[in-house]
């Protein structure tokens, strides 16, 4: 499957979609994936005319403006999408940040991490339980294969996610039984619009850090917002109804060795 295919799932046709970091990246790729499938999507995100401006794209697309870091913006952006979309059948928790935190010793970095990406998620999925459960819907998280390798920096975010993708595991295992299904999606290194501000920091061009990364994967390329969504629409889907409680790594081979082997280094 090429990188600009999107897999088109009939069961997906009619089913309310909640895609939170929607403006931009996985969160757009995954949106217009929905989207294709005859979804009705609502994007969240903290920026209105960036949401609208995707919503816009879509042929039933909604703007949500909320703060992931505030339990009761969560709270408010859940009802409000139940509401524009007629119900909810799916959320993927995509929202987040991975500013570093180079050295791990900001305490404030780590609840900061931890508010966004795990008690973020979980005020998400408690606040749309009664219309999963309803619908027998299912939630897609998406992590990072930072919670499975070890790395020098990001420690605080790596951490986060590790914790993300336990509540993951644990919330499937309690909802299975409801006919609800919970998935983490694990991206390795993506060529999102975040990649330009990564590699301003850095002081190269966005090729020149795109090459380097690439070479840290066992496909020797990075991956595209679309390879990602494609994942997100399938375990979204009923071909993906015996599948739940996986952390299922998306990276191109990036977690076959390569942070260990130190080959190139980054610095």
């Amino acid at each position: 499957m090429s990188s600009g295919t999107t897999p088109i799932f009939p069961d997906l046709k009619g089913k309310r979609v909640l895609v939170t970091g929607g403006s931009a990246g996985i969160g757009k790729a995954t949106a217009k994936a929905f989207d294709a499938n005859g979804c009705f999507v609502a994007v969240l995100g903290r920026t209105l005319k960036r949401l609208d401006a995707v919503a816009k794209q879509l042929k039933h697309g909604v703007p949500i403006v909320a703060d992931l870091t505030k339990e009761e913006d969560l709270k408010r952006a859940v009802a409000e999408a139940i509401e524009k979309l007629g119900g909810l059948d799916i959320l993927i928790n995509n929202g987040g940040d991975g500013t570093r935190d180079i050295d791990g010793k900001d305490e404030a970095a780590f609840i900061s991490f931890f508010k966004l990406h795990v008690t973020g998620h979980l005020t998400l999925i408690r606040a749309a339980e009664e219309e999963l459960i309803k619908n027998k819907g299912a939630v897609v998280n998406i992590s990072s294969v930072m919670a499975i390798i070890s790395a020098e920096d990001d420690i605080a975010y790596g951490v986060a996610k590790a914790a993300q993708d336990k509540l993951t595991k644990d919330l499937a295992f309690k909802f299975a039984p409801k006919g609800v299904r919970i998935n983490s999606v694990l991206p390795g290194v993506i060529n999102t619009e975040a990649q330009d501000g990564n590699a301003q920091a850095m002081g190269v061009t966005k090729d020149e850090l795109l090459a380097q990364y690439a070479s840290l994967h066992a496909v020797r390329r990075v991956g595209e917002p679309q390879e990602i969504a494609s994942t997100i629409v399938f375990l979204a889907s009923n071909a993906a109804s015996f599948i739940t409680g996986v952390n299922l790594p998306v990276d191109g081979g990036a977690t076959l060795g390569y942070w260990f082997n130190k080959t190139p280094s980054l610095e």
